[in-house]
């Protein structure tokens, strides 16, 4: 059995989970009539919203489509919201039949606020990690550009809908928060150059950018976009002639979380299925657990002249692979 000499990296594993998207709205206890939070001083605070809009939104709803359940007017149910109007009984009752309780009047800030400028966003980092930009994710979930920056910095409020198609695109839980840009780990950049045999020149050149402008990011003098790692990536972590394996068979996960480890074994083609993805696919071992981390992932498969060969994954985790694993999880 012939093993390919690139290194087995360790790298968490996203959650694949959807969140409510509200991670950041002031959790208050909602069994009484308090009175809305207020904000610190100096504090930057998102724009306030009604307890009852975050119930909804808990709910996957907004205004207007929780009025639309109740039968009454989004304008009226708003200024109730808002103690403005009266939360007549009779408001109560259908609040109540919707959400099974009623939060009290009066408006709630997020917590974490705007992000200032001259900050980095959750949304704009999780992009790069994934070779995106903002205006990218905004086109994929079909949505404006000015709508998305303004939501990853606290400035509007996100909707439920809206929260949904981003976290399609993002493949991640959307959270409204300032992030730390993630450094280039240049040793990965190292590593997929030895395995192609590439020098930075070449690289460079089959990724379409200037040598200064590698030399640049490879040291840590320039903060890369989320285009230009996705050039890098599809260059450098695309397999070599060594690591190809087709058709692939097997595809083994270790990972740890806790004082708990496992292993997850997926199978596809392979002789027996004629050798078309998909077939004879077989799953051992569940699932690799939201958090948990890595410790190996490899294929193994039958290489042109038929023999079996074992090749470690390089490319699980996109545009990430090559950033620096402290910072890559910006949440």
């Amino acid at each position: 059995m012939k093993a390919n000499a690139t290194s087995t990296v360790n790298y968490s594993s996203e959650p694949s989970v959807r969140t409510n998207g509200d991670d950041h709205a002031s959790r208050v206890n909602y069994t009484s009539e308090t009175a809305a939070p207020v904000a610190q001083p100096g504090a930057d605070t998102g724009r306030a919203e009604s307890h009852l809009s975050v119930a909804a939104r808990e709910r996957g709803l907004n205004i207007n489509e929780l009025a639309n359940l109740m039968g009454v007017g989004p304008s009226h149910l708003s200024q109730v919201a808002r103690g403005r109007k009266n939360l007549t009984p009779y408001m109560r009752g259908k609040i109540e039949a919707v959400l099974g309780w009623v939060p009290p009047p009066g408006v709630v800030h997020r917590q974490g606020g705007v992000v200032r400028g001259g900050k980095s966003t959750y949304l704009r980092e999780k992009a790069r990690e994934r070779g995106m930009t903002l205006r990218q994710v905004a086109d994929g979930a079909g949505l404006t550009y000015g709508y998305v920056v303004q939501v990853s910095r606290g400035q509007r409020n996100l909707s439920p809908a809206a929260q949904a198609r981003m976290e399609s695109v993002l493949e991640a839980p959307v959270k409204i928060e300032a992030a730390q840009p993630a450094e280039v780990d240049p040793q990965a950049l190292w590593e997929r150059m030895d395995a192609h045999g590439w020098s930075q020149n070449e690289t460079a050149r089959r990724a379409g950018i200037s040598i200064g402008m590698l030399s640049q990011v490879m040291n840590g003098k320039r903060t890369p976009s989320g285009d230009l790692l996705l050039r890098l990536h599809e260059v450098l972590f695309a397999p070599s002639p060594a690591e190809l394996v087709a058709p692939v068979e097997l595809k083994v996960m270790g990972w740890k979380k806790g004082g708990k480890s496992g292993v997850v074994i997926k199978g596809a083609g392979g002789p027996r299925s004629g050798g078309k993805p998909g077939d004879g696919t077989t799953r051992v071992g569940g699932r690799v657990p939201w958090g948990a981390e890595v410790e190996f992932a490899y294929t193994s498969g039958y290489d042109r002249h038929g023999r079996v060969s074992v090749n470690h994954l390089v490319d699980e985790r996109g545009c990430s692979a090559m950033l620096k694993q402290g910072d890559r999880d910006t949440g």
